[in-house]
């Protein structure tokens, strides 16, 4: 126990694996927690004492699931092995951690998600001295399983969270202090990773931390906090893998204005990775446009998509790439069949150079690399021929695709050593042995014939021997506790020659030893030592020798990933009928038939009502969309913001044609749901979300507002949600989308110039509601909620009486002693002529009649109920 204890002592916040021969155990609050959490069964060391130690274990060939399931939980396990030959060791076998397994990092392959980045974030603080005039936030995250490793500094808190709902890390570091209830970190925990504490290094000591680790180290002066972050995580990846180096070789620092910024509302509301319902992929953007063949273009789609580019020139080049291909498709065919054969380079040359690749790693590695050259040629013969139709627009390949660059004669001599070393089916471990070719190795191939021949041997021993004794059952037998012996059953005993030797008794005979057995075993068992230690020794220097080169590997793999997802949206742009968008510098958004992507794929196909879309910063800023629930003024807005997000990520977009002024910033403000965590109601959630697109927009964002203002009294609502678009209007200028029920809004278009109203069309056919999905210029004049009411199957009986109460709402009759709630923001107009008290009871009668749903009976009887209240001449 005390080896366990010094190692718990050296890591008392994870849970201690420790190997046992064929068991990893765990003991005292280790084992209590671990039994829960895996339910297993929780047993004692020394049963019978008072003071019995709890303990629980798992099979050490099981180990990984039980892990993966304590790291998705949140916890840490750190792996300890036996690192001597027990049959060596004198007193107690040695052992040493060997890996430490956290939330965010995870180099075990079958519980990496291949499609998605496994990212370790730190984030930094400010000290004390600081003048407050900086950033407030410093954020870094690495994938220790591809060396991905960048770095930022936010200006604001919430800035960082957001980011940190873009980046998804599934562990954050920060200072135990910052980590407090009341701590620098609380404003970016609403991001629900794994926070653990460790220590944030100052300036000078991250500084030459980094410059010691990388080949390319950024200016520690120009960006305190993000180096600070960046040296916190590698430093706490780097203690995870004491036997192995990362893949890291340098640091990138990013400005989040470079691309779209997008905040936590936004990537949810628009469900562009996971649906709001459930969480799921299906259903999301990301699914829809997710036709890539390999695991690191599936990773580079997503960033894409949550990092649309604001650089024209950047996203022309990869609209070119996508045309280019889309120009081609007996190309795409081709280059998608080879795709499919190529494996994930950048966590295959990360697993080297952690030193956990496997024989049949390397083989994948051999198989990629040696299809590289090929590809770069096929894409760089296509170029060569020209145009591929008449109406193709770019001839030359795209430098995007261009993979000439990646394809080095140094990755193609590594991919001829690992042809000429392994076979061609490598097994998965390489304890397995028998991964080395033929002929490659003097060594190997001398044991190899040794052990092969002394094999014959034995079976030309088993048929002598057969001979010799007359015993036809006779066999030669192996296992690992006796080694080679005869076994002869019990009704042959009696004719076993007097030079045997007897071993061992079993229920159903004898095994016998022959010297010339024992022999031949001996050049046997240490011909196969020698030659697994061989191949171990061949395998490490091969896996040397591809993280020597783990660099090229994973920019080969980069730029593989890159042609995927160009292919991946050129196919995607075909099978949908998606269009090359113009994008420019300007400030308009012009958007003829546009189509809402996910809804498109899931409905029948030419089923979905496209529509147009027009802002201008300059022109047509706020567009007011009113109309009722269920006729399309959601999807209709959220289609604008995809098509926008579409274009500046490189991708053609669902319409007839788009011109996007590009956007610095997308907003959205869409539903809202009591965040009862955080002690705030529907109203507060939304009046947060709504504040934070007030402070953040600019006049290049674009804003997305859905029911502002909905989740609090009518009178309330209005006077916000006509305020804010006020605001947006005068004092930012932001391109806005502004659906409401609030019809008085409309009447902003009269006295602001840059205000348009439209509407979602609906039709009254025979007494039923018919949506149009088409939105049209105008506002509506009605909100067809009770309709919707009865849609939704509400009792005939409620949707009746709703319908008086709205007749009496309209006219301004009060309800139980309460005025009516109608709020009306315009001039009501010249009063009305006095009428005495049955005149009025007519006039309010009529005025809750809508005589469009009335019967021939019932409009009978209406005239007949108007005669009573006028009374008798």
């Amino acid at each position: 126990m005390r080896q366990f204890l010094d190692i718990k002592d050296r890591h008392p916040d994870a849970i201690v694996f420790f190997r046992l021969g064929d068991f990893y155990e765990m003991f005292f609050e280790d084992a209590v927690l671990a039994a829960g959490l895996l339910d297993l069964t929780l047993t004692t060391r020394d049963k019978g004492k008072v003071d019995a130690i709890p303990m629980c274990g798992v099979p050490h060939h099981a180990a990984r699931n039980y892990i993966a399931r304590l790291t998705e939980l949140g916890h840490k396990v750190v792996i300890c092995e036996q690192t001597e030959d027990p049959k060596l060791a004198k007193g107690l076998v040695k052992r040493e951690v060997v890996r430490i397994v956290t939330p965010g990092v995870v180099v075990d392959e079958e519980s990496l998600d291949p499609r998605a980045a496994r990212y370790l974030a730190a984030v930094a603080f400010p000290d004390e001295r600081a003048t407050g005039k900086g950033p407030a936030v410093g954020l870094a995250y690495l994938d220790v399983t591809t060396g991905e490793f960048r770095a930022t500094e936010l200006a604001t808190a919430d800035a960082a969270a957001d980011e940190l709902a873009r980046v998804a890390p599934r562990e954050v570091l920060a200072e135990a202090a910052a980590l407090a209830e009341d701590g620098a970190a609380a404003p970016l925990r609403r991001w629900k990773a794994a926070w653990s504490a460790t220590a944030i290094p100052d300036r000078a000591t991250a500084a030459a931390e980094l410059a010691a680790a990388l080949a390319d180290v950024p200016d520690a002066a120009a960006h305190p906090l993000a180096v600070r972050a960046a040296a916190a995580v590698l430093a706490y990846a780097r203690a995870t893998q004491p036997a192995g180096a990362l893949p890291v070789a340098r640091l990138a620092l990013y400005d989040p204005a470079a691309a779209v910024v997008l905040d936590e509302a936004a990537i949810a509301n628009l469900e562009l990775t996971q649906t709001l319902i459930g969480g799921k992929r299906d259903g999301s953007l990301l699914a829809v446009l997710d036709e890539t063949a390999t695991s690191p273009g599936a990773r580079l789609l997503r960033r894409w998509l949550l990092y649309p580019l604001t650089e024209v020139a950047a996203i022309r080049r990869r609209l070119d790439a996508v045309e280019w291909l889309l120009q081609r498709p007996d190309l795409r065919r081709e280059l998608r069949a080879a795709l499919r054969g190529v494996a994930d380079l950048e966590r295959l040359a990360g697993k080297a150079t952690l030193g956990v690749a496997q024989p049949r790693d390397l083989g994948r590695i051999r198989d990629s690399l040696a299809a590289l050259p090929a590809l770069a040629k096929q894409l760089a013969a296509a170029a060569g021929k020209g145009k591929a139709a008449p109406e193709a627009t770019i001839d030359a390949l795209p430098p995007l695709l261009d993979l000439r660059a990646v394809a080095t004669a140094e990755l193609a001599r590594l991919a001829a050593r690992l042809t000429d070393a392994l076979v061609d089916e490598p097994p998965a471990l390489a304890k397995d042995g028998g991964f080395i070719r033929d002929g490659f190795d003097p060594t190997v191939d001398e044991c190899r014939r040794l052990a092969d021949g002394g094999k014959d041997a034995i079976l030309a021993i088993e048929t002598r021997e057969k001979e010799r004794s007359g015993i036809s059952s006779l066999k030669v037998r192996y296992n690992r506790v006796f080694g080679y012996y005869i076994e002869i059953t019990k009704s042959h005993l009696g004719k076993v020659p007097a030079d045997y030797l007897r071993k061992q008794t079993v229920a159903t005979g004898e095994r016998f030893v022959t010297p010339e057995l024992a022999e031949l075993e001996s050049k046997v068992l240490a011909a196969e030592e020698t030659l697994l230690a061989r191949e171990a020794e061949l395998h490490a220097a091969l896996v040397g020798q591809v993280a020597g080169l783990a660099q090229p590997v994973i920019a080969a793999g980069a730029a593989i990933a890159a042609l995927d997802v160009a292919l991946a949206l050129a196919d995607v742009a075909e099978r949908r009928n998606f269009v090359r968008p113009e994008v420019d510098d300007g400030v308009a958004l012009d958007i003829v038939d546009g189509r809402h992507p996910v809804v498109e794929a899931m409905v029948a196909a030419g089923t979905f009502v496209p529509n147009d879309a027009h802002l201008d910063a300059d022109r047509e800023q706020i567009v007011l969309v009113t109309g009722p629930n269920m006729a399309g003024k959601s999807t209709f807005m959220r289609q604008v913001a995809h098509i926008v997000l579409l274009a500046q990520m490189g991708s053609f977009v669902p319409a007839k044609s788009a011109r996007i002024g590009v956007c610095d910033r997308l907003f959205t403000r869409v539903g809202a749901a009591d965040n009862l965590a955080r002690g705030d109601s529907t109203f507060m959630v939304e009046m947060r979300e709504t504040a934070a697109i007030l402070a953040g927009a600019t006049r290049r964002s674009l804003v997305v507002l859905d029911e502002v203002g909905r989740g609090t009294s009518t009178f309330d609502g209005v006077s916000i949600a006509w305020a804010v678009a006020e605001f947006l209007h005068d004092a930012i200028g932001a391109r806005t989308l502004f659906a409401t029920h609030y019809h008085e809004l409309t009447a902003l278009a009269e006295t602001r110039p840059r205000v348009r109203n439209v509407s979602a069309q609906v039709r009254e056919h025979k007494g039923e509601v018919v949506f149009l999905r088409r939105i049209a210029a105008g506002g509506a004049s009605r909100s067809y909620g009770i309709d919707v009411a009865r849609l939704a199957g509400l009792p005939r009986s409620v949707i009746s009486r709703a319908r008086q109460i709205l007749g009496k709402l309209e006219v301004g009759a009060s309800l139980g002693g309460t005025a009516s709630a109608q709020l009306s923001l315009l001039p009501t107009g010249p009063a009305a002529v006095p009428v005495d008290a049955g005149g009025q009871a007519v006039i309010d009668r009529l005025r809750a009649v809508d005589p469009d749903r009335m019967t021939p009976l019932e409009a009978l009887a209406m005239v007949a109920e108007l005669r009573r209240l006028v009374g008798p001449r």
